[in-house]
């Protein structure tokens, strides 16, 4: 799949981009080569503002402190409420 990652929409680069940067939170020692080639090719290689962007900050957050970036990224998500239909 990353031999193919510049044919790739958009969308689907960007979901390769971030489920990447997840699997090597994970699993690092397995996943080195595969995390520098798509953040290369997101930063250096890629048109699209939102990928080189979304690049960027990976890039930072695993240079500066992996275990905080596996908070940032790995961590639990608020539920979403839609309370805009609630009469009181």
């Amino acid at each position: 799949f990353l031999a193919s990652f510049h044919d790739e929409p958009a969308i689907v680069q960007l979901q390769l981009l971030t489920g990447i940067v997840k699997l090597f939170l994970k699993k690092p020692q397995q996943t080195q080569d595969m995390v520098s080639k798509v953040l290369k090719y997101a930063t250096e290689e890629s048109n699209n503002h939102d990928l080189r962007d979304r690049g960027y900050i990976y890039w930072r957050l695993l240079s500066t402190d992996p275990e905080k970036t596996k908070q940032v990224v790995l961590g639990d998500k608020p539920g979403i409420r839609d309370d805009s239909q609630v009469i009181e």
